[in-house]
């Protein structure tokens, strides 16, 4: 069971880093926080070292033992810090070359595939420890793990519509 879902978690992740898009007319979703980035393997690594950040602050959240009513707030401001982030360096992608995208997706994939098991199993024992709590909770621990869509603005528009609004993308 754990490998199986453990396969489906690392699909989804392809799946996310595998896509690129363009960004909306106007939308420049860039803070200053990452606006020297201008390679595209320096960005695919950015992007690919917050998600082992996130994924590493999402394994310590849930093993800290909080009840279901106590994870969520905390889930939902990690959730929205994370995305905030991701959609930052998807605007800076949006301005590369469909070339400079397919070395950005080549680099989110090889740092994917040696993905620390540990942290990725541990993440995966807590949302099924949260879905006898609240399946709901378990199902938003799940959406961690693909949040890397937010920093493609074609596949966040394709895969969640109303996100890419809200976010003026």
């Amino acid at each position: 069971m754990k490998w199986s879902l453990t396969a489906i978690i690392f699909l989804s992740i392809m799946l996310a880093a595998g896509c690129g898009g363009e960004a909306a007319e106007g939308t420049d979703g860039t803070s200053g926080q990452f606006e020297e980035i201008t390679d595209p393997e320096t960005l695919g690594n950015t992007i690919a070292d917050i998600y082992v950040e996130m994924y590493s602050n999402l394994n310590d959240l849930l093993n800290q033992g909080l009840s279901a009513e106590e994870l969520w707030p905390e889930l939902t401001a990690m959730k929205e810090d994370y995305i905030s982030q991701f959609v930052e360096l998807g605007a800076i992608r949006e301005g590369m070359t469909e070339s400079q995208k397919q070395v950005i997706n080549l680099t989110l994939s090889s740092r994917f595939y040696n993905f620390d098991s540990e942290v990725f199993n541990s993440v995966n024992d807590a949302i099924i420890h949260y879905r006898e709590q609240d399946n709901s909770l378990a199902n938003e621990i799940s959406q961690m793990n693909i949040l890397t869509q937010y920093s493609e603005y074609e596949l966040l528009r394709d895969q969640e519509p109303e996100e890419a609004v809200r976010l003026g993308i």
